[in-house]
């Protein structure tokens, strides 16, 4: 009796997880400017930003490509006390891409990529902790345009001039 209850559950378990479908994508997308741009910054110069666009992209001065960017930062005091300290601020960074393909002299790409984050100083004068905060927001916030920037460009080879 137990056995053919243990069969019947496992015939059961075995036809109605026949259809499962795995989630992650077995083939992560490449990133075929990496090691074959050369890269440019301009803008505000800030110097996390440089340095997370090489830890993507590298910089191949004979790569195939050239990546510029330029780097704007907006920051506006939302809520200000009456003594005129900041309480919260909306820092936007807003970069614009542009990738120029050296064979065919000609732009193959333009994306203008924009992040928001808020940050809330926790005291009017210097802080440690606070400033370390706001450099983390930062850099967490460059991560991610330059992921979403990476993410919106066509996954070939062979882009035409535009």
């Amino acid at each position: 009796m137990i056995k053919t209850v243990f069969l019947f559950l496992l015939i059961v378990i075995t036809t109605s997880c026949s259809n499962i479908q795995l989630v992650l994508d077995d083939k992560p997308k490449t990133n075929f400017l990496k090691n074959n741009s050369s890269i440019f910054v301009s803008g505000k110069k800030y110097e996390n930003f440089s340095q997370e666009l090489f830890s993507y992209f590298g910089n191949n001065k004979k790569g195939e490509y050239i990546i510029r960017t330029t780097f704007f930062e907006k920051k506006e005091n939302i809520a200000v006390k009456k003594n005129q300290v900041a309480e919260k601020i909306d820092y936007e960074l807003s970069v614009v891409y542009n990738i120029y393909h050296k064979d065919i002299s000609c732009n193959v790409f333009n994306k203008t990529v924009l992040t928001k984050f808020s940050f809330t100083p926790k005291s009017s004068g210097y802080n440690f902790g606070t400033d370390r905060s706001l450099e983390r927001l930062y850099k967490t916030s460059i991560k991610t345009n330059i992921e979403t920037f990476i993410n919106s460009f066509p996954n070939n080879k062979k882009l035409s001039c535009i």
